[in-house]
């Protein structure tokens, strides 16, 4: 069998944690170790754990190896993905490394299908199904039966599709061709950005079909329309992950090439920030994030969570 190490990036979700894990713990497929990277949570996720036995001066639980670290500050997903893969890597111990975050729930066979592919593809999604209603897909609008029968040649892949960091299983070779995620994203882009890094290095993504990872459906509309309702941008009304989204988006649209696209946002967001909202605050905002997104420069969203 493989040697696969499990990642659960988590911060202030432990009851999802604790569903989580019991997902993973029920695998058909077992991972060899499992590892919690806790974004420095203030809800008690490590007492919790402690009372539930998880984490134990034996570092295993139900017969396999689990590490809990928790971070010394909250770096973001993007951090936590890292330091997970980094760590887990590092250990030189494991064959490939499957990643999730806090919320999602793996079906029980979805390691053992996603597993059965990686000998196809380097970088392995599963489906990912609403959680409340499972017939449907999580991040599209669209049943599962649907996507695949559109999607796949053969009812068992769909190449060139993902939903990163959602049960993605990445095999070594993936990983130590692309390196780890950019840890200093935070949110908002860090996903699309690692996914990115393996297209352009000739590891694109493949969905299997037959691994389904359960999570909460994306009902958020982050939209603003403006110009007479004939424009519509990414927009939420919280100015540090308005800052990641904008940031993060110029550089990967930068990385990617997509010059056009860059152009048509800075017109956009500073028509919608300066002459519709007459906001002088989001025109500095977006403007900041324009150009240290351009630059490279993370970290910039700070100064707006407090």
């Amino acid at each position: 069998m493989m040697k696969i190490a499990t990642i659960i990036v988590t911060f202030n979700r432990k009851d999802l944690l604790l569903r989580s894990i019991d997902a993973v713990l029920r695998q058909t497929y077992l991972p060899t170790k499992v590892y919690i990277i806790d974004n420095c949570s203030t809800d008690g996720t490590s007492d919790l754990l402690l009372e539930k036995g998880i984490i134990n001066e034996s570092g295993v639980y139900n017969d396999i190896e689990l590490e809990y670290i928790k971070l010394p500050m909250n770096g973001g997903g993007s951090m936590g993905f890292h330091e997970g893969l980094r760590i887990a890597n590092e250990s030189r111990k494991f064959d490939a490394f499957w990643v999730m975050d806090d919320d999602g729930m793996p079906h029980k066979d979805c390691l053992k299908e996603l597993v059965v592919c990686l000998s196809q593809s380097d970088y392995i999604s599963p489906i990912v199904a609403d959680i409340e209603n499972k017939e449907r897909m999580a991040f599209r609008d669209c049943a599962i039966q649907q996507f695949i029968e559109s999607q796949s040649e053969n009812g068992n892949m769909i190449r060139g599709a993902a939903n990163p960091f959602n049960g993605i299983l990445y095999s070594k070779r993936f990983i130590e061709t692309v390196g780890y995620p950019e840890k200093d994203m935070f949110i908002w882009g860090d996903e699309i950005n690692y996914d990115l890094r393996g297209r352009l290095l000739g590891m694109p993504p493949s969905i299997a079909c037959k691994a389904i990872h359960y999570h909460p459906r994306n009902r958020a509309q982050h939209s603003q329309a403006f110009f007479f309702g004939l424009k519509k941008v990414v927009f939420v009304d919280c100015k540090w992950k308005m800052y990641c989204r904008c940031c993060n988006a110029i550089y990967n649209y930068k990385l990617e090439g997509r010059f056009t696209q860059i152009v048509k946002e800075f017109m956009l967001y500073n028509w919608l920030f300066g002459i519709t909202m007459h906001s002088l605050s989001w025109l500095k905002l977006y403007n900041t994030a324009f150009l240290n997104g351009w630059r490279g420069i993370f970290g910039g969203h700070k100064k707006y969570m407090n």
